[in-house]
């Protein structure tokens, strides 16, 4: 089993934080797991925030918070090579959850030209800059109907762009409980479609709230598109959470 979704991000560039990490894979019989950063804490990625952090005054705060504990690229990958050079009962790899702005794909493109992670995972936090799962009161006065439609646009977007293996959580537009009023499965089938063809993963997130529901899981699944388990943990503890158990869904696992 594999868990290719884990933040790093509470604890500093340490082998005794990362082992953490490992110990548990290793008592949650996990065979793999992907150490990430979000894009956000990378210094490098901070100029494709521009367009969101200007948004309004709740994202720039939210941006300066997050300015102050951000890493280098190469910090990231200095850790990545020190772990990978020692002997551990679990595959490790190394990769980033990049915050998807379609205005920004050439640069996004250009940070990870060198193929250097393992694996890329790209996720929609955005519709046209504005954070939509941060707070359910940001809702109030929007077009759900419109959020939603660029939802999806944005998530075919980022798989059509060829950077990501991934998309992360793919359903994470409905964690505040509210719906438009039109069918959402031509939404699912079509970006399961690109998915296949672009040969991205959709991801079956255990993090409460974002796993996919069963109408777009099914979807996925007679689509024939290939699946990846994440616990998106942000502590130790919470590393192979729910794996076993989406596992025994399907087998047609990255």
């Amino acid at each position: 089993m594999k868990d290719l979704h884990i933040h790093i991000e509470r604890g500093d560039y340490t082998q005794e934080w990362i082992e953490k990490f490992i110990n548990q894979a290793v008592k949650m019989n996990i065979d793999e797991i992907n150490l990430l950063e979000h894009s956000i804490r990378i210094k490098e990625f901070h100029p494709v925030f521009k367009d969101a952090r200007e948004y309004n005054l709740y994202q720039k705060k939210w941006f300066k918070g997050k300015e102050k504990s951000a890493r280098s690229i190469d910090e990231l990958k200095t850790l990545a090579e020190k772990i990978k050079n020692q002997n551990y009962p679990v595959k490790i790899n190394f990769g980033l959850e990049i915050c998807w702005f379609e205005q920004y794909e050439n640069e996004i493109r250009s940070l990870v030209s060198d193929d250097y992670f393992d694996y890329l995972i790209g996720s929609v936090h955005w519709v046209d800059n504005w954070t939509f799962n941060q707070r359910k009161y940001q809702w109030l006065g929007k077009d759900f109907n419109h959020i939603y439609k660029r939802y999806y646009e944005l998530s075919e977007s980022l798989v059509e762009s060829d950077i990501f293996d991934i998309i992360a959580h793919p359903d994470l537009i409905r964690c505040h409980g509210l719906y438009p009023d039109f069918d959402l499965k031509p939404c699912y089938t079509s970006l399961c479609e690109k998915a296949k063809k672009h040969n991205v993963a959709i991801e079956m997130n255990t993090s409460k709230g974002q796993g996919i529901n069963k109408e777009f899981f099914e979807i996925a699944k007679k689509s024939g598109v290939k699946f990846s388990a994440g616990s998106d943990a942000h502590r130790p503890e919470d590393v192979g959470r729910g794996i076993k158990e989406i596992y025994s869904l399907t087998d047609n696992y990255i």
